[in-house]
């Protein structure tokens, strides 16, 4: 099985009432017994939109509440709003009788939307400063055997030269808190599910710039989907800023290979022990 199939049979659903629905995360897009931010997103978007009449959530706000687990959990969908243009509604996954993430998302038809388009954003300028030929792939396992998170290795992700940290002899604070790659399940373009899944891809881009720095919880996150995607491979940029008392802002951008700028995120993370890591980083 492909890349892109293998992705949406494992954001399949069951429906157990009109707006209720069931299933069980795939551990392969796992951190260990943890499913991805971006994983359970996807679900709960794909929760959404079979409930409300409107197709695509474009744009879509998540809170991470408490640790989800790989085993059965349940979403259950809440309407707020519908118009002809646009509809609203909210998803709580639910497991062991707890609300671990919380899912609002405004709802329309990308397909039959029209109107003037303009200020559009252009490639940054770090995707001409090498060729793709020149990005590397992601892989952790040179530092540990088994280091490289279970759901990056479900798809195709090379990383700009000098974002690749793990193959540095040591980091220091002059690196960029950023990650540039080329992303790309094969087998299909990506559809406003993976586009859900992909803004949270990156593993938090501050370790580019201080090195790994332990489990870097991600407490809530927006997505905007401005539209869907013409190229399977995507280009991807991550950057990490206003790091304040250990939490920070990350903002990633993605845009398919034609330059149309696809969907863009922002995700407010948590350095635990921030003092402590940080002050071993910078020594």
């Amino acid at each position: 099985m492909n890349q892109f199939d293998q992705f949406q049979q494992a954001i399949q659903i069951k429906q157990i009432e009109d707006n209720l629905f069931s299933f069980i995360p795939d551990k392969k897009y796992s951190v260990g017994n943890t499913p991805n931010g971006g994983y359970l997103f996807a679900i709960m978007h794909k929760a959404l939109v079979s409930v409300l009449p409107h197709t695509c959530s474009f744009n879509s706000n998540i809170f991470f509440l408490d640790r989800t687990e790989s085993s059965e959990a349940f979403l259950k969908v809440k309407v707020i709003r519908e118009s002809r243009g646009t509809s609203m509604g909210e998803v709580e996954l639910i497991q062991h009788d707890n609300v671990t993430c919380k899912m609002s998302g405004l709802c329309t038809d990308l397909d039959k939307i029209s109107g003037y388009s303009d200020l559009q954003s252009p490639f940054p300028k770090i995707k001409n400063e090498a060729a793709r030929s020149k990005f590397i792939k992601m892989d952790y396992d040179s530092i540990e055997k088994g280091f490289t998170p279970e759901f990056i290795k479900q798809l195709e992700l090379s990383i700009f030269p000098d974002h690749v940290w793990w193959k540095r002899d040591d980091n220091n604070i002059n690196h960029e808190a950023r990650c540039s790659a080329y992303v790309e399940l094969k087998g299909g373009i990506p559809d406003q599910f993976i586009l859900s899944y992909l803004t949270d891809i990156f593993p938090p881009v501050v370790i580019n710039k201080y090195g790994p720095l332990g489990w870097i919880p991600t407490l809530n996150m927006t997505t905007n989907i401005r539209q869907l995607p013409e190229t399977s491979a995507l280009f991807m940029d991550g950057i990490a800023t206003d790091l304040n008392k250990g939490y920070f802002e990350q903002n990633v951008k993605l845009w398919d290979l034609n330059e149309n700028l696809v969907a863009t995120s922002s995700q407010v993370a948590k350095i635990l022990k921030s003092n402590e890591r940080l002050g071993i980083a910078k020594e």
